[in-house]
């Protein structure tokens, strides 16, 4: 950044000789950072006009203050009108410009001189020596850019001082234009461990470019009040499978981020050097580095029988794969792990890594468990029907006294049967999952089951390559209906 300053009584403004200003910019994961400059500025006793600029192009002004020691801010300014024809003309207003148009018969360029005096929308209104044109058919030429305009936005403050001398002045404020991403890259191992590369995408689409800098990563939801402007998007990373393969290598002698620290309720992620962040640029930053953790792969089958008056069935339902891993040290990970996008990779019978699928994960903290659903199994199918239906007992009530028709209860008992069949080439973990609705309950089952999340029950087991496993269960359940054509 750029400073210069005044004195309020000066009449120029003249640039100073100052050290290169510290910056730092803390990225947040939703368009927003906070950059934080810091200059030795030489000040004269009383009131300096103090200019900033080369802030970035998206700056949030509002959210803008200087602060330092032995300063008072008095007041804060911020510029941009940027340097087009309008605001050319407009701050052309009363002063001789140039003008320039054709000869109607020989095709020649007329120069001519005239007073700007007025601006109509894009029309200016130029006083010639022969009159005053509103309809000018040329074009207006300027010699000079004036210096109220700035191709770049500007801050400036009016700050005062009891005492002159070099001051530490600092500057803060947020800007759009910024944002980073994790997204990791999950290698399977072998049937327990896979590796966990976690990279972070940092991309500064702000319109300003900034060099030596030190960077931040915030990770969390921080609530904004905020515009929405659209800008270009950056044509997305992707990797393939040959890059993956040696992606643990190229990465193994990086520079990798150090464990985040606290801020508050989010984690802060620091770029372990200074380093630079072009406009238009993505920078990829490694931070987590997991060669062995432990995971547990399930397939998981949600049967959508529903216990009712009448019968219900599915066949040929394929269950999800999902990978689940706890974040804990002990399973080589134990740090918070910021929301991102997670893409497995596999090796196939013939040693080749395959893309295998990808989901992401939100913000992870230590100890929580992490899973991720990747796609459905090809060679595992699962069947599930309500095989008969018997009433067992019925009664009738009245809920409230003010009803006025009875309520009718009617228990139920359903014979269930689920088949689940493994085709593949491997032994498979399967979970089997049935919703139990209404006030439904599991009264005998040939495989011991388990309560599971919600109103689910569930059934957990290994299923053998080329093996099949039924399953025989009875359902209770009381169905109430509100029945006005029956006698009190």
């Amino acid at each position: 950044m750029k400073y210069s300053v005044m004195m309020m009584a000066a009449v120029s403004l003249f640039a100073l000789e100052t050290v290169a200003a510290e910056t730092e910019i803390s990225i947040y994961n939703q368009d927003l950072a906070l950059i934080k400059k810091n200059q030795s500025v030489n000040l004269n006793q009383g009131v300096n006009e103090v200019v900033f600029d080369e802030v970035a192009q998206e700056f949030k002004p509002e959210s803008a203050f200087v602060y330092g020691q032995g300063i008072r801010v008095l007041e804060q300014n911020y510029d941009y009108a940027g340097i087009n024809y309008m605001t050319m003309l407009n701050a052309n207003v009363g002063k001789v410009v140039k003008t320039v148009r054709q000869n109607p018969s020989t095709g020649a360029n007329i120069y001519e001189k005239a007073l700007l005096v007025a601006v109509d929308g894009a029309t200016p209104v130029l006083k010639f020596d022969y009159g005053i044109e509103t309809a000018f058919n040329g074009r207006v030429i300027f010699d000079e850019i004036p210096p109220e305009l700035n191709s770049t936005p500007v801050l400036m403050a009016k700050v005062e001082t009891m005492a002159a001398g070099d001051k530490n002045l600092n500057l803060a404020y947020l800007t759009g234009g910024f944002s980073w991403k994790a997204n990791y890259v999950a290698k399977v191992n072998d049937e327990k461990t896979l590796s966990l590369l976690g990279r972070a995408a940092v991309t500064n689409n702000s319109g300003s470019g900034y060099e030596n800098i030190s960077v931040n990563l915030i990770a969390g939801e921080v609530n904004t009040v905020r515009e929405y402007m659209a800008r270009p998007m950056m044509k997305a990373l992707s990797m393939s499978n040959r890059m993956v393969e040696g992606i643990e290598d190229s990465f193994a002698g990086a520079p990798m981020m150090e464990a985040p620290v606290s801020l508050d309720s989010y984690y802060v992620y620091k770029i372990p050097a200074k380093t630079s962040l072009k406009n238009g640029q993505m920078k990829m930053v490694s931070f987590l580095n997991a060669p062995k953790v432990d995971y547990k792969k399930e397939n998981i089958i949600s049967s959508s029988l529903y216990f009712n008056t009448g019968r219900s069935s599915y066949k040929d339902v394929h269950p999800i794969i999902n990978y689940q891993f706890i974040n804990e040290k002990n399973i080589g990970l134990g740090m918070p792990l910021p929301q991102g996008k997670i893409s497995f990779y596999a090796y196939d019978d013939n040693g080749a890594l395959q893309f295998i699928g990808e989901n992401n994960i939100a913000n992870t903290a230590e100890g929580q468990k992490v899973k991720v659903t990747i796609g459905k199994s090809f060679d595992i199918y699962a069947d599930g029907a309500i095989e008969d239906i018997k009433s067992v007992n019925t009664s009738k009530y009245k809920l409230v006294a003010q009803q006025k028709c009875p309520t009718l209860a009617t228990t139920y008992q359903y014979d269930v049967v689920y088949h689940v069949t493994n085709k593949g080439k491997h032994d498979a973990d399967i979970v089997l999952k049935q919703p139990l609705n209404g006030k439904a309950r599991i009264i005998s089952e040939s495989l011991k089951g388990q309560n599971g999340e919600g109103n689910s029950y569930e059934w957990r087991f290994e299923l053998a390559n080329g093996e099949s496993q039924e399953i025989k269960v009875k359902v209770e359940n009381v169905i109430e209906q509100t029945r006005c054509d029956l006698d009190e």
